[in-house]
Parts: C-alpha cells; structure tokens; sequence
C-alpha cells in the first residue's frame, strides 16, 4: 500500500508541491509545438494526411472503436447495478457540494452543450432524408425512396405555384414519417447513453480514486491498482500526455465548429456579409481570452455561473420552438422516437459496417463521433469528477449516463422535429435545403427561427441562440483549460500562469489547424480528433480493469491515512473560494 509519507515523498522528488511538474510540461509543450511547426510548414499536406490517417482508421478500425464505446457502456452499467454502486465518491459522511441543477448545467457546458446547438436541426434532417454515402443505414430502401420522391414532387409543386394544402400538392406518406423518426433516433444514439458512458467511466474512476482512495486528480491514478507505484514514472507521465493530445484535439474540434456557428450567426442577423479568415480569428481570440478569464476564476465563479445561465436559456430555446412550430407533431415525433431507440438500441450499437459505402458513412458519422467522445473523455471525465465528490457511484453514473440522453431526446425531438416538420409541412424548401443539400449546420439553426417567426421575434431568439452558442464554447474551453492546468500539475489546483499558457495553446492549435486546412479544414479537425484517440483507447482499458479491481477490493485502502485523504480532498476544492 502506499502511505502519505511516500506519497508526498514521490511528489516532491519530481518537484510539484507548487503545482508545477516540469518534465510533464516541458515534454507536452514541446510535442504540441512540434504538431503546430509541421502543420504550418507542410500545410494542406499536412491536413491531407491527417485525413488519410482518418480514412484508415475509418476502414479497418471501426469495427474497434464500436466495440470500446460499447464495453465502456458494459462496464458502467455494471458498476451502476451491483452492489458497489453505494460506495461513496468521498468519505462515507461527505455530500455533493452542488446541486444537481448546477451540477447538471455543468456537466452539459463542459461536455455536449456546444455542439447540441449546432447539429440540433440539421442532423436529424439528415439522418431522415440525405442520401449521401447511402444514407441512414437503419433505414429501408424503400422508405428512402418514399422520401426521396416525396421532396422532389413537393419541389415541382412549389415551382408550379402551389402550396400546402392545395389540391395536387404532395402529402406525406406513412413511409416518410416512419423516416422522420428514424433521423431522429439516430440522432439520439450518437448523442445519448452510449456516447455519456465514456465519461462516466472516465469520471467515476477519477473522483473514485482520488476522493475514496485519496489519490491525485490525475488520470495516472487510476492505474494504481495494476501498476503501483509506477504511476509516478514514465507510464505515468505517458498516460497524461495522452490525455493531453486527446483534449487538445477534442476542444480544437470544438472550438472549429463554435466558429462556424459565431460566424453564421452574426450574417444572419445581419452584422456580417460572408465568413472570412478574419472573423475566424477574432472568434477563436474571443473565445479564448474569455475561456481563459473564466478558467482562472475558479470553478465556482466561473463555469458554474456561467453554465447555469446556458441552461436557463435552453430552456427558453426549448418553450420557443414550442410555441412557434407545432407542439403536437414535436411531442409525438419525440415519444415515438424514444420507444425506437429503447427497441433498437443495443443492435445499433453493435453495427458495424461492411461495405466500402457504409464505412464511408459510418466513419463520416457514428466513428467520427466515437472518436471525438474518446478524445473528450480525459477532459471531461475529470472535470465531471472534479465536481462530484460526495455523490455515490448509482447517483453519479445515473446522472452522467440517462438524464443527459434524456435531455438528447428532448432536445433533437424539440428542434430536429421543428426543422423536419417544416420541411415536410413548410411552403418552401429552405431549411431542406440548408441542412440536406448544403449540410450547413449552422445556417439551418439560424434560418429556421425566420421560417418559425419572421421579424423582431426571429432577431431576438437569434441573438440569443448566438449568445449561447459563445457561452457554451467559452465553458468548454475554459474546463478544459483548468483540465490541461491540472494533468500538467499533478492533480494539484493550478496556478494562474499555467491556465493562462494552457488557454493560449488551445487557442492556437484550432486557428492554425483552421488557416492551414482552407476548405478542408473541419474536414482536418475532425480527422484529429479521431486520430488522437486512438492511443487514449489503450488508457482507457487499462483503467477500467484497475477500476473494476478496485472496486471488487473497496475494503482495502491504497492510503492508510484518513488526515492525508482529507487534505487531498481539501486541495481539490481550494479554487471554489
């Protein structure tokens, strides 16, 4: 076992009792400069490599990122129903230190909050009624055909003159609502349970080691139970460098689709005639000096705050479509896309492609977004742990796993079905078109509030999607800023520089991977982001054996001091004053 003695021992040999390690940082700096030197220097053949690298992975490893989504799920589910899903992620006489509003908006600010904006209508429309690369998969032909006819009589229709509910207008077929609710669930799939089981289990082995077993907040910690004190070694700094990459590449993603949406929103109301390299970088300057002004004002000033904020406006995002589409059609599309979901939900997991088209499809969707869930899954599950101390190990997996699919399934139900039902039902075809034909995201979340509202409520309910579209991607990389802080610091607090530097390298990983890629460049960040996930995965294994070992062993303890625990304990929370 390892006492405090020879913790703080180990600690202060490699010269971090300030909250520095200098090999750590020395190391992963140098490695990132050295990415940000070759993609400058080589340029689009750099960005076209990188989609290579993706395009291989697509084609002969899908089939393992399939399998690792769904052993993490296995595993999570299991230690939510066995009995050591009471185990305390702290003492036994610790409670949460949120509340579960806030502990829920928080968990959607660092984790999918973002990119629920800027897929909300457009990929379900997608899913329902794009034909690329074959299309929805767990659609039938036939029905695909049904929707395919039906858009391209309602065109010919409009071209003639006639609208909705004219005599010889098209009406919809049992076949193309059946679709509907297809695009919808799996939507939800690529959103919901399965994609939150990634960082549950990263989550509920952080805080579990570090809050029970008194150990760093460190991702190394949770191999302890397999490799020991080794964890202070060159495994160890291994295994944060890799975490490190993956929140680099995982937050640039992110941060290259928060400029597109900034963007597409200030031309839509107006401030704006077209996008420009200009605008991308005062959106990633904007974006990072507020996430870095966030991030060193602790977790209770800053994301909190500011994540709370988010979710009373969703909220009011939500009733908006409410009121201004059809209730009626959001709520039965959704209920009905839900029971879909909970029949099918286990076969679309375990899809694997077999085909070169439905790799092509399943690389550009399902791995893509496995991919980016891995790369996310260091940052997020320790920012997720970070605030969940006091929670039991049930509490904690039910909230990180089912009430964010359930906020999925209200969210892509409420706007996916507003932008289906107005595609179907509408007397145009521009959201259609905007999300099928173009695959312009964000110009179809914008578009559709002047196709719902015309006029001043339209303007106003964009400016406040565009306000939340910033908010949300300053909360993403400011956790991830205090995340990159605290893997350089050995769990401790990080100081204020080290947020700053760390801000500042986000910042620039995502413009110059912008700048370099020219028209390929989300095409590159993506591509990255699924690359950089690939050796994370090996962590990942790791730590779910040593966290399932563990817990089988809960009566032991790794620290024989309950003084010690509790001022680790005490160091995690010291940037809440």
């Amino acid at each position: 076992m390892l006492s405090n003695e020879r913790l703080d021992a180990l600690i202060e040999q490699r010269g971090i009792l300030k909250g520095l390690n200098p090999t750590l940082g020395i190391t992963a700096i140098s490695m990132i400069v050295f990415f940000m030197l070759y993609a400058i220097l080589l340029g689009k053949t750099a960005s076209e490599q990188f989609l290579g690298l993706k395009t291989w992975i697509e084609s002969t490893l899908g089939w393992y990122y399939v399998l690792m989504m769904f052993l993490a799920f296995a595993v999570c589910m299991y230690i939510t129903c066995s009995r050591v899903g009471k185990i305390r992620l702290g003492r036994d006489d610790d409670r949460p230190e949120f509340s579960n509003f806030a502990w829920f908006s928080m968990l959607f600010g660092c984790g999918t909050g973002a990119a629920l904006l800027f897929f909300g209508v457009s990929e379900p429309m997608i899913h329902f009624a794009s034909d690329w690369s074959g299309g929805n998969p767990f659609l039938s032909h036939e029905v695909k055909s049904a929707v395919a006819a039906f858009f391209d009589a309602k065109r010919i229709a409009l071209e003639q003159g006639l609208l909705p509910g004219d005599e010889g207008f098209p009406v919809p077929s049992d076949l193309v609502a059946e679709a509907a609710a297809g695009g919808i669930k799996l939507t939800i799939f690529h959103w919901g349970t399965i994609a939150w089981a990634m960082y549950g289990i990263v989550g509920v082995s952080l805080a579990y080691f570090a809050f029970r077993k008194g150990l760093p907040l460190s991702m190394r910690s949770a191999l302890y139970p397999l490799i020991g004190d080794r964890i202070y070694g060159p495994i160890g700094h291994t295994v944060d460098i890799l975490t490190v990459f993956g929140t680099i590449f995982g937050i640039s993603t992110t941060l290259g689709l928060g400029v597109e949406q900034i963007g597409a929103g200030l031309i839509s109301l107006g401030l704006l005639e077209e996008r420009s390299q200009t605008v991308t970088v005062l959106s990633i300057v904007l974006i990072t000096v507020v996430a870095t002004l966030s991030a060193t004002s602790g977790v209770a000033k800053g994301i909190k705050q500011l994540s709370t904020l988010n979710s009373w406006i969703c909220i009011a995002i939500l009733s908006y479509f409410m009121l201004a589409s059809d209730a009626n059609y959001l709520i039965a599309s959704s209920v009905t896309a839900m029971g879909d979901y909970l029949s099918d939900a286990v076969s679309m997991t375990l899809w694997t492609a077999r085909s070169p088209e439905e790799r092509t499809w399943q690389g550009g969707w399902t791995i893509f977004y496995w991919g980016w869930w891995i790369a996310w899954a260091g940052f997020v599950g320790m920012f997720i742990a970070r605030i969940s101390r006091g929670r039991t190990i049930r509490e904690f997996m039910l909230g990180v796993m089912f009430i964010p699919s359930v906020v999925a399934l209200v969210w892509f139900g409420v706007l996916g079905s507003a932008g289906i039902n107005e595609a179907i039902y509408g007397a145009d075809m521009s959201i259609y078109d905007a999300a099928v034909n173009n695959w312009d995201y964000a110009g179809a979340f914008y578009n559709i509030f002047d196709v719902l509202t015309p006029g001043i409520t339209a303007t106003i309910a964009k400016a406040a999607a565009l306000g939340v579209v910033v908010i949300f991607f300053v909360t993403s990389a400011d956790s991830g800023t205090l995340v990159l802080g605290r893997l350089l610091a050995f769990g401790r607090r990080p100081p204020v520089q080290q947020r700053i530097i760390w801000g500042s390298v986000l910042g620039g990983v995502t413009l110059i991977l912008l700048l370099v890629g020219g028209d390929q460049a989300m095409k590159s960040l993506q591509a990255a982001s699924i690359a950089g996930a690939l050796p994370f995965t090996f962590v990942l294994l790791a730590m779910m054996a040593g966290l399932v070992k563990s817990l089988r062993e809960d009566s032991e303890t790794m620290v024989d001091s309950e003084e010690h625990i509790k001022r680790m304990i005490e160091r995690e929370v010291a940037d809440l004053s």
